[in-house]
């Protein structure tokens, strides 16, 4: 559900990386913020002979920095080491990539949480997935998935990320890759017999530190979705809210948000199971029933959206359903929350900030080529994925001390300085508008699936840049 008026901090749909911050100058003064020598000391014994870890690591990241795609072009800069050198380090199954990623985003939160100590915006975890394609047939572990932006089964993984939003910026904490076996049993992982025991194989046993995520392969992304969430809680991160769409939002979900002890954690959902019970005025309804039992439904000015409210029991327990639509000849769609106290205005405003790793998606593959890899050994993959993410969390950290350091007082006044709204803004929210009016004429029609489409295709996003830039340049 889009929101059309007075959305909040919507420069997040739209490419606001600054190229300039991609040359190595500022790579150095955030690492240097980082501390990054020490941040990552305790891997330099994985490097027991030749280069340190901090320093193969260090050119890893910059390869975007100084545009360059691959290691085999790094003796064209002067970097010593041969290409082997960065290839074996990636392929190493001792590494434990995910331990750096939360080492980064955990520097990451304490470097923002000192600078704005009265942070009291809304934090957000959010969890969703997104293709990877793949061209190699024989790269470890993969196969077809099924792409619900282009409605086709590709070759690739599905990157199942959990993100966090703290109030101002969204960064990666945490990912799997999955492959779907498929229905057909004569082309499982939708691939020919051939071709799966053509694929690279590792042997891996369960001290290396690889074993575990190539088993999460094979698990479902509810499974490791749910991990996801306790690490994030575990690890410290401050949470008000678990954000999904419907693919998610499932009682396992709902039941992990609940477990939490040392901090209250809501969960805001899209739902669609459409033959889970709720009780409701004594008795047991499904949530299209419950829609129907609620009463008139009632129009938010601020949104134009229609909606209805109830609150009911899902396993003895409440929570809140929503039912909203745009216009009267709309789609009913059905939202959830733990958190019954939450009116609809609130519950649409914070459940946006779901799009911020719908951005995030978009930027990485734009920007640091998320996916792009074509290695065939899995822990190259995961690798090269954590890569892209530490960079995505320095070029954040970069764009935080540009939009915000600079502007004194840091962060005191930031949402009157910073998140006013611009005439760039104001022309997405245009469109966003133009968007719903289109949802609303033709049933059929998906804005969330519409807009999600825009910011994967290429084309399309670029013509909407250009037309926009356009707009502002002739105003």
């Amino acid at each position: 559900m889009l929101q059309c008026k007075d959305i909040k901090k919507i420069w997040e749909l739209k490419t606001d990386f600054n190229h300039r911050w991609l040359e190595p100058d500022y790579l150095l003064n955030v690492l240097g913020v980082f501390h990054f020598s020490s941040l990552i000391k305790q891997f330099n014994p994985l490097k027991k002979q030749g280069y340190k870890f901090e320093y193969v690591l260090s050119i890893l990241l910059s390869l975007p920095f100084i545009d360059v795609t691959n290691v085999s072009s790094l003796e064209t800069y002067g970097v010593s080491g041969k290409k082997d050198v960065f290839y074996r380090l990636k392929n190493n199954f001792f590494i434990d990539w995910r331990s750096i990623l939360w080492l980064f985003a955990s520097r990451f939160t304490k470097i923002m949480r000192d600078k704005a100590r009265d942070n009291n915006e809304t934090k957000c975890l959010i969890i969703d997935d997104s293709l990877l394609e793949k061209t190699g047939k024989f790269i470890e572990k993969i196969s077809r998935v099924w792409d619900h932006v282009s409605q086709r089964s590709l070759l690739g993984f599905k990157l199942n990320l959990m993100g966090y939003w703290d109030g101002f910026s969204f960064i990666p904490i945490d990912f799997s890759l999955h492959r779907e076996k498929g229905n057909n049993k004569n082309k499982p992982y939708g691939l020919k017999r051939k071709e799966l025991k053509k694929q690279f194989t590792k042997k891996r046993t369960k001290d290396k530190t690889s074993y575990e995520r190539v088993k999460e392969a094979d698990q479902t992304k509810i499974e490791t979705g749910i991990k996801m969430f306790k690490r994030a809680i575990k690890k410290g991160f401050a949470v008000d809210y678990l954000l999904m769409d419907s693919w998610f939002t499932c009682n396992a979900f709902i039941e992990a948000v609940r477990e939490v002890k040392n901090q209250t954690v809501h969960l805001i959902g899209m739902y669609k199971i459409a033959k889970t019970k709720f009780e409701y005025k004594e008795g047991s309804y499904t949530y299209s029933q419950i829609r129907n039992l609620a009463g008139n439904q009632k129009r938010n000015r601020k949104t134009g959206f229609y909606y209805k409210e109830a609150v009911v029991l899902l396993d003895g327990e409440p929570v809140k359903l929503f039912f909203s639509r745009k216009g009267k000849r709309g789609n009913w769609k059905t939202f959830i929350s733990t958190n019954i106290k939450l009116s609809f205005i609130q519950m649409i405003e914070i459940y946006n900030i779901r799009w911020t790793i719908e951005v995030f998606f978009r930027e990485s593959k734009q920007l640091f080529g998320l996916g792009k890899d074509q290695a065939n050994d899995f822990d190259s993959q995961i690798a090269a994925t954590t890569l892209t993410m530490l960079q995505y969390i320095l070029i954040t950290t970069r764009y935080r001390f540009d939009n915000y350091e600079s502007k004194g007082a840091l962060f005191r006044q930031a949402q009157a300085e910073i998140f006013n709204e611009k005439l760039t803004d104001r022309l997405w929210v245009l469109l966003i508008e133009l968007i719903n009016i289109i949802v609303e004429l033709f049933d059929d029609i998906d804005e969330n699936k519409l807009m999600k489409k825009i910011l994967s295709d290429e084309k399309a996003y670029q013509k909407i840049e250009k037309l926009i830039t356009y707009t502002k340049l002739a105003a």
